[in-house]
């Protein structure tokens, strides 16, 4: 999804990338990106683990490799990694970290394994392209993404929190969250109206709303609806398109005010969960200003 070719080859963004990207996933900074000799050592980045007996900081060794420009034979091997245990030592650390635009080779992944085993070292780890790919399509990384993959960002989508925390859409039939599944098929789910026609054979009631998978978990449902109820539906790929998320809202404000439509209570709270969940797929990442901004609001009843 990511095209990790954005990040020149140059290898000095590739590893502020790396800063910023850990310093997300909850880790201190010890020593930054400089442009100096650095001995092999591009980052020392520090974390608190618990124990047994208390909480301890832990060192780690952080080397970037930026091999995704690369035309061939792009996986990071052994020599591209020389003395691995005497840079971990000479820094004071307790672990290493690859942070990869491509993968270890299985070369490079026995060394470190055998360190590991040895006692050389206390732990490793990879973070290869697939890896940071997975952490910046998910909620709350998405203006990493914007800042350092713009056309990636693009193409992607990806989700945004448009309150404090993430909220989820998941099928009412198995539970998968629809939105995170949208970026392996747009186009599998339903936001479905359940209604009765009123007396007049022109308002509809809706009595419930929901979301599923297409097929069989849709299927189990309208299986099992009660006579005289019928199902409204809409594409949830479809309705994630900005202009026809508008046109879709503008629709549902035009039938309630007109009193086409009318809902049970529940129905009515479940449409508008449904419409912030789904905004979350549609609208752009709020700058800091505009967070800022928003809690300002809120504090004044706005």
């Amino acid at each position: 999804m990511i095209d990790f070719k954005e990040i020149d080859q140059n290898g000095e963004e590739w590893e502020l990338f790396c800063r910023d990207f850990l310093e997300y996933l909850g880790y201190y900074i010890e020593s930054t990106v400089d442009r100096g000799p650095d001995g092999k050592k591009d980052l020392i980045v520090s974390e608190h683990l618990k124990g047994n007996l208390g909480n301890y900081k832990f060192k780690w060794l952080v080397s970037c490799k930026h091999f995704a420009n690369r035309a061939n034979s792009n996986s990071v091997k052994e020599s591209d990694e020389p003395n691995i245990l005497e840079r971990v030592e000479s820094f004071n650390c307790d672990g290493y970290i690859g942070f990869y635009s491509t993968v270890a080779s299985s070369g490079l992944n026995t060394r470190l394994t055998q360190l590991k085993e040895n006692e050389k070292i206390k732990d490793f780890r990879i973070f290869d392209y697939k890896l940071i790919e997975n952490y910046l399509i998910r909620i709350g990384y998405s203006d990493l993404l914007m800042r350092y993959f713009p056309i990636s960002y693009k193409q992607i989508k990806p989700l945004h929190l448009v309150t404090n925390k993430y909220i989820p859409l998941e099928c009412k039939t198995c539970g998968i969250d629809i939105l995170e599944e949208m970026y392996n098929n747009q186009y599998h789910a339903n936001f479905v109206q359940i209604f009765s026609y009123a007396n007049d054979n022109k308002t509809e009631h809706i009595h419930d709303v929901y979301w599923a998978c297409k097929g069989r978990c849709d299927d189990i449902i309208n299986y099992n609806l009660p006579k005289g109820k019928y199902t409204n539906w809409q594409d949830i790929g479809d309705i994630i398109i900005p202009t026809k998320y508008i046109e879709w809202i503008l629709a549902t404000i035009n039938y309630i005010k007109s009193g086409r439509n009318t809902y049970e209570e529940e129905a009515f709270k479940k449409e508008k969960a449904f419409i912030v969940a789904v905004s979350q797929k549609v609208v752009r990442e709020m700058t800091q200003e505009e967070k800022d901004r928003i809690g300002t609001l809120k504090e004044y009843g706005l």
